[in-house]
């Protein structure tokens, strides 16, 4: 059977974004990705959070950005800022 899960830990939630544990973190920290849930004493991210909150950074950053540049993450963050308005810091 092939399924998609509903609910992914940290490593497997860095790597379906495609991001490094370190850079995951630290988006999570931020409030740029949702917070994680804990189920059973095992924290978990729902997946469609995760998709959702990225597709949102992303439409951002190409909103702001010519398509022919490569953006950092910092770049990608602070245009979702701009189009949202800031951070919820």
């Amino acid at each position: 059977m092939n399924y998609k899960p509903h609910a992914i830990r940290e490593q497997d939630a860095a790597k379906y974004l495609g991001l490094g544990r370190t850079k995951f973190r630290e988006l999570v920290k931020e409030g740029h990705l949702p917070p994680a849930y804990w189920i059973g004493g095992v924290k978990v991210w729902i997946t469609t959070e995760l998709e959702q909150t990225f597709n949102q950074m992303i439409g951002a950053a190409n909103d702001n950005f010519p398509e022919d540049r490569v953006d950092s993450w910092d770049d990608v963050i602070a245009s979702a800022e701009c189009e949202t308005g800031g951070s919820d810091d």
